[in-house]
């Protein structure tokens, strides 16, 4: 399973490691598989990327720039393409289910004081007993419920 920021990483050329990952999932060498919160958290953080380096919004608070803009969200199609390349890479979707998110999720935030996309995404991750969740979240590894990993090259 992976996380939002080691797909970020990779998009950005921050990683080396992250970017070869996504090549062994297209290659069909590993499974990769992303929850329904990172789907959406992914792209909302490449519609706001998109946003900004169309001059559509600057500064701060760009997502609340953005729902202001509805004309402008009619010219971002680059971030939408981009998902769709993952999806064609072979990327997985994972729903979230409610039991996931409400009792699952909540509980790992508890008891491991998690925000609540952390908290979630770790959720199915453990329902579909993933072997590894890969993310720049340090802290996570720390969590003995499942393997975690990072890219050591960021």
């Amino acid at each position: 399973m992976l996380d939002t920021n080691v797909l970020l990483y990779a998009e950005q050329g921050a990683s080396g490691q992250a970017q070869r990952l996504l090549r062994r999932v297209g290659n069909g060498e590993v499974l990769g598989v992303l929850p329904q919160p990172v789907w959406q958290e992914l792209s909302r953080k490449l519609m706001l990327a998109e946003a900004s380096t169309l001059g559509i919004v600057k500064g701060h608070q760009l997502a609340h720039q953005l729902a202001t803009k509805p004309e402008g969200i009619k010219e971002l199609k680059l971030y939408k393409e981009k998902v769709r390349a993952l999806v064609r890479l072979g990327l997985k979707f994972e729903p979230c289910t409610s039991t996931d998110f409400i009792e699952t999720s909540r509980a790992l935030q508890t008891r491991h004081r998690l925000m609540t996309n952390d908290s979630a995404i770790f959720a199915v991750a453990l329902r579909i007993k993933a072997d590894v969740l890969v993310t720049a979240h340090k802290r996570l590894h720390s969590i003995k419920d499942i393997a975690g990993s990072s890219p050591s090259d960021t």
